[in-house]
């Protein structure tokens, strides 16, 4: 598995999701960024095992994204569908209203928020 992030707080579990068997990416992208390297994996091969976006904070209120993908054999298109539609979606709400320059707690608020959701997804994969 390869989980794609812009989130530092992953950083610092990198080791342990390793040992997991799960490769940790971290990008100096924004949260589009996140979704469009996500795509040009997914053309690949790589398949999504979440959902590209998740929780109910919306793209133009967070910068930070993480994503959970695995290796397949082709092109998914269930996959493409879904991070091609994230993508539109992501760039629809920021052209709407851009994400404000939120003060250093507020994105570490943001960054709990990734993280909680993502590690709790990380540990109900693994366990499946």
């Amino acid at each position: 598995m390869l989980l794609i992030t812009n989130n530092k707080k992953f950083i610092e579990i990198k080791e342990d999701l390793l040992a997991k068997g799960i490769k940790v990416e971290f990008l100096d992208e924004d949260y589009i960024g996140v979704l469009q390297h996500g795509r040009d994996l997914i053309h690949g091969g790589y398949e999504l095992l979440t959902h590209p976006l998740y929780g109910s904070v919306k793209p133009n209120e967070t910068i930070y994204r993480t994503i959970i993908l695995k290796e397949g054999s082709k092109l998914d298109f269930n996959s493409l569908g879904l991070i091609e539609d994230a993508i539109q979606t992501a760039e629809k709400f920021k052209k709407n209203k851009l994400t404000p320059n939120w003060t250093e707690r507020v994105k570490d608020d943001f960054r709990v928020i990734d993280y909680d959701l993502m590690s709790k997804t990380v540990r109900r994969i693994i366990n499946e």
